[in-house]
């Protein structure tokens, strides 16, 4: 008998669970006292359809510290960051407005969008390893084999990579030719069809960084682009939020 995504999402977990970063400077989030989800990454936790239509994908999860103090403070601090407050601004673009804050793992509402990150690992806190730049080498451990199983699982219509480290973990997963910033990958259109069907899209980080260099005014349009590519994703997200009225 087939398994079903469920039963392939929590083989993954199981396996992933076990896994222990070559680079001491991240850690598996199981390995964190509290963190006792199954998930691969703690941003599953706040969107986890796995029947999404939309695969969003990040840089990265926080640091340790961050992330203990979530567990132990009820996800007060995630939830107030700025990078996840423009997140809810940006996908409202999209037709996600109603209660998309307030979703949770253990919330009835699944909007059809999946949330992860290109690097699975956990940086550990420490002033000098929160000064180092990312490496290829945190996403390149784990893409192949977690990443890439999990686009299978989900098989979403549409994946969303916000930063050039998303954009080359998808890029290296598929033997994609990219271009050398997220800026030219965006005034190229953003936009990407995958092997496996999917369309690939690429934006600005939505971090106080990544507005540095990108304002939020010009990432709106970003996302108004996108809203103009994804068909039918405004048609899903009213009935959703007619279903749950």
């Amino acid at each position: 008998m087939e398994q079903t995504k469920s039963e392939r999402y929590l083989e993954l977990i199981t396996k992933f669970k076990t896994h222990v970063f070559k680079d001491p400077r991240l850690k598996n989030p199981h390995h964190i006292e509290g963190f006792n989800f199954d998930v691969i990454n703690p941003w599953e936790l706040w969107h986890n359809n796995l029947d999404a239509k939309i695969l969003f994908i990040g840089q990265d999860f926080s640091d340790t510290t961050s992330l203990e103090h979530n567990l132990k403070n009820n996800w007060k601090k995630e939830k107030s960051s700025s990078t996840n407050n423009n997140l809810i601004d940006l996908f409202s673009i999209l037709g996600y407005g109603y209660n998309f804050d307030k979703v949770d793992y253990n919330n009835q509402i699944k909007y059809p969008i999946f949330f992860t990150n290109a690097i699975l690992g956990i940086k550990v806190t420490d002033n000098q390893n929160m000064s180092l730049p990312v490496k290829d080498e945190w996403w390149k451990e784990t893409c192949r084999e977690y990443l890439k199983a999990l686009i299978d699982i989900i098989q979403p219509k549409h994946i969303i990579a916000m930063s050039m480290v998303a954009y080359k973990a998808i890029g290296s997963i598929y033997n994609l030719k990219l271009e050398k910033s997220v800026y030219e990958a965006i005034a190229n259109n953003g936009k990407r069809k995958l092997p496996n069907g999917s369309d690939l899209f690429i934006v600005s980080h939505c971090s106080p960084n990544g507005l540095m260099k990108r304002s939020i005014e010009t990432q709106a349009q970003d996302w108004l682009r996108l809203r103009n590519y994804m068909e039918g994703v405004l048609e899903e997200s009213e009935s959703l939020i007619s279903s749950n009225n």
